[in-house]
């Protein structure tokens, strides 16, 4: 796909009256790195977008949105460099095979 046809497609079925349509509409240029993930981790980006927009409003504090936005491009960053997607990749298995090293293990191994 290129930058001019990129779309967003959002399925509707779980809303009662939308009758399992589907809609789809074309991010703004700022949010082009949407591209790098799937629909189904799209949807969840903006479940969790939506969820900080309505805490903000009603807490007056807008920087949970900047968090949700803030993690999800850095995920988008490191999804766009196959090296460094397949390194974290391989260490989220190492980590889940408990082959991980925690943080103090790791200070004391290197004297800090």
């Amino acid at each position: 796909m290129t930058a001019s046809t990129e779309q967003v497609i959002i399925g509707k079925m779980s809303l009662p009256q939308a009758n399992g349509q589907i809609s789809s509409f074309a991010p703004p240029q700022s949010f082009a790195w949407l591209k790098h993930f799937s629909a189904e981790e799209i949807a969840e980006f903006f479940t969790e977008l939506l969820d900080a927009l309505n805490h903000s409003q009603y807490a007056g504090n807008w920087s949970c949105v900047t968090e949700v936005i803030e993690a999800w491009k850095a995920t988008a960053n490191i999804k766009a460099e196959p090296v460094v997607a397949t390194g974290v990749e391989q260490g989220m298995t190492e980590l889940a095979e408990g082959q991980g090293m925690s943080w103090a293990e790791l200070r004391g191994e290197l004297g800090l």
